[in-house]
């Protein structure tokens, strides 16, 4: 990780199912999460764009002082269209824990999410290990009972 970043944007296409990894130095003047997000929807994401159309993107960027230990520093920024405001708008919210520090740590600055799935589909991030698995089993359970699943499934033994 040079400078606080690992160089890496993970795109993730639920449509077609490619999962792609992208070169992140083009967004270096837009430092940290927001600056990622924001740029990012203005970008890629046409006019119009309703919140859940194909076209819209679920943008997940991390700082550059993320994983690094500073205090306050372990914070994602999570960017899409908005389904609350008036005309859409891009927003983003942030979330602490220990989501932003392991992404960073499977060496990514970026996850992007586009597309539309055919059927449930879950991200797996494994190191240097991404795969969509299968979500259909988890399909309309709550909330603690899928991240339970999804935890037991991906524990060591």
């Amino acid at each position: 990780m040079a400078n606080g970043w690992t160089g890496n944007i993970l795109r993730v296409n639920l449509t077609t199912g490619n999962i792609t990894l992208e070169d992140s130095s083009k967004f270096k003047s837009f430092v940290g999460g927001m600056g990622f997000g924001y740029k990012i929807m203005y970008d890629e994401v046409p006019p119009g764009t309703k919140p859940f159309d194909e076209a819209n993107k679920l943008v997940f960027a991390t700082g550059p002082l993320t994983g690094s230990g500073a205090p306050c520093s372990s914070r994602v920024n999570i960017t899409s269209l908005s389904t609350f405001t008036k005309g859409n708008l891009v927003v983003d919210a942030h979330m602490g824990g220990f989501f932003a520090a392991q992404m960073k740590f499977a060496g990514y600055d970026v996850i992007i999410i586009e597309g539309k799935a055919k059927s449930p589909v879950w991200l797996k991030i494994k190191d240097d290990k991404v795969s969509l698995e299968k979500a259909d089993f988890l399909w309309g359970k709550g909330t603690r009972a899928t991240t339970e699943e999804i935890c037991r499934l991906t524990s060591p033994e």
